[in-house]
């Protein structure tokens, strides 16, 4: 399994659905995994799993990075004698084993708008060695694995596998504890990701000027580009272990990114009853299904009104917050795991 991603600056979804398959993969299954990283100076930005076995191959993982995306350089079997490498951040290595790579998403085709022209380049780059490849493809969702049709790649080699979910329910100490060290009130609103553009976070904060009655809570790091978050209490990072409170104390998450890959966010706000709104024909609908609230997301009225449908009927609320309990247990990292395990069997 690579993991230069623990490296990223900005370590995301990718890094830590990777880390938890990880994990998965180490408690619920027999594979001999190894994760295996180049050189780097300092300590990852996202710590790597527990209990992994880890190979550092001697060589900067930036300019390894470079040298498979550009020329298809530097075979890591030199290090790791593997039956199967696993490229879960689109960055595949020269190996003689077989391959599995994790498409997340491919905004970059959709939305190539969003990206450096660099970042353009480098994961169409990739994507052209996938497509001409014989690589096994693990897309996170539907809508992901229909893209990956769309632009080239056969679906005999595609499998839709969801991420999953610890679900562990937030405790009534736990929610009062991160309202009095966040100093939140009652009634908010929830957003949790990364801050970048295509989160959609201008739409939701053109609607939350209709709903003064109920602040808006930002929980997520900074990402790429201009996003002023107005007059929203940002929280930035905060310890895993506060997301959980943090998600059942909040009324309702607001999830009105424009495009994503799976939603992580939204499937562990379902997991402690809270109810979604979410952006429709994308993965995070895909995800809440009939348990959540889909809608165009384009215009902040349609967002505003979705919102209040929620805030202001508590018994709505209530009938969708157990809807969404149940959608979630639908999703563990025990199946994850067992699936990604059946492929990589399957390639030996």
């Amino acid at each position: 399994m690579l993991l230069e991603q623990n490296w990223n600056a900005v370590p995301g979804g990718t890094a830590r659905s990777a880390n938890r398959l990880v994990d998965a993969l180490l408690t619920h299954t027999t594979v001999d995994l190894v994760g295996v990283h180049g050189a780097h100076k300092g300590a990852p930005v996202l710590a790597l799993p527990p209990g992994l076995d880890v190979e550092r191959i001697p060589l900067p993982g930036r300019a390894l990075a470079e040298s498979w995306s550009r020329m298809d350089r530097v075979s890591i079997d030199r290090w790791v004698r593997a039956d199967v490498v696993h490229c879960p951040a689109y960055v595949m290595p020269k190996t003689s084993a077989a391959r599995v790579v994790t498409i997340h998403d491919l905004a970059f085709v959709r939305h190539p708008e969003w990206f450096t022209p660099n970042g353009v380049r480098y994961f169409t780059r990739f994507l052209d060695r996938v497509r001409a490849s014989d690589t096994v493809v693990i897309a996170p969702s539907q809508t992901t694995a229909d893209d990956c049709v769309a632009r080239g790649i056969d679906e005999s080699r595609i499998h839709v596998i969801g991420w999953g979910i610890d679900v562990v329910a937030a405790t009534d100490g736990g929610v009062a504890d991160v309202r009095e060290r966040y100093s939140l009130p009652d009634t908010f609103v929830l957003f949790v990701g990364t801050v970048e553009p295509r989160k959609n976070l201008g739409v939701l904060l053109e609607a939350m000027k209709m709903i003064p009655d109920a602040p808006l809570v930002i929980v997520g790091p900074a990402g790429w580009g201009d996003v002023s978050l107005g007059d929203a209490t940002v929280l930035g990072n905060v310890p895993d272990a506060d997301i959980g409170p943090l998600m059942a104390a909040a009324t309702v998450l607001a999830y009105p990114s424009h495009f994503e890959g799976f939603g992580l966010p939204v499937l562990e706000a379902m997991a402690q009853g809270t109810p979604v709104v979410v952006t429709q024909r994308t993965a995070p609908a895909e995800l809440a299904g009939d348990a959540g609230i889909a809608i165009d997301t384009h215009d902040p009225k349609t967002v505003a009104d979705a919102l209040r449908e929620v805030l202001d009927a508590p018994g709505e609320r209530a009938r969708l917050g157990e809807r969404a309990r149940k959608q979630a247990d639908r999703f563990t990292w025990d199946e994850t795991a067992r699936a990604h395990a059946a492929i990589y069997e399957e390639l030996s």
